[in-house]
């Protein structure tokens, strides 16, 4: 066996340990950043097994983005539009969070996965105290959305952050911290009522 198909299979049995530990996680919260160029979003994320997903964006301030099992719902204040799209069946797996058991399915089965650069724990930025092992996956063919993610993930078997570079070689950073695990999320928290003041407008992504 090469020495880098070892490599390969080493850094999968990790992965898979981090599978099973995120099988374990009924439901987490966690602050959320998420930079691409100059932008950047800020939200709290709630996530509850196995397709339900909440984050309320303090920038841009107030807009809400809510899977509840059925449909996507996002709020955006700044125009008074609620944007609803029912689920096909078979998508609310790629619509739950790439941070779930059902994300990092879909992560083993569609992508190379390596360690970058080893299996040792560094800092997870230069002058950060949090220290994570890192892994690198590679499409294996062009049908993802991502050519590369990039996971930090903590001694907990935690993601702490998630670099996608997308098939335009632009890169999307997603970053976790303050999470709290299985506090027992209602499934209420999964639902949002808009002001009624707003309009709606459905099906903006595909046809149900």
């Amino acid at each position: 066996m090469g020495r880098a198909v070892f490599a390969q299979e080493i850094a999968l049995d990790y992965f898979d340990s981090v599978s099973e530990h995120y099988k374990s996680i009924l439901d987490y919260s966690a602050d959320i950043v998420i930079t691409r160029g100059n932008t950047v979003q800020t939200a709290r994320l709630w996530y509850k097994q196995p397709n339900k997903l909440r984050l309320d964006f303090t920038s841009p301030r107030g807009m809400v983005m809510t899977v509840d099992g059925n449909s996507l719902q996002v709020w955006v204040p700044a125009n008074q539009v609620l944007f609803i799209q029912p689920l096909r069946r078979g998508s609310q797996a790629q619509l739950a969070s790439i941070s779930s058991s059902s994300g990092l399915a879909l992560i083993k089965r569609d992508y190379t996965l390596s360690y970058n650069p080893g299996p040792e724990l560094v800092n997870l930025e230069p002058g950060s105290e949090i220290k994570v092992v890192k892994l690198k996956a590679e499409w294996k063919t062009s049908a993802q959305g991502f050519r590369r993610l990039d996971l930090s993930i903590d001694s907990n078997k935690q993601i702490r952050e998630v670099v996608g570079v997308t098939t335009t070689n632009e890169e999307i950073i997603f970053s976790f911290s303050n999470l709290s695990v299985n506090r027992g999320i209602p499934d209420s928290k999964f639902q949002f009522d808009a002001p009624p003041t707003g309009s709606i407008i459905e099906n903006f992504l595909f046809d149900p």
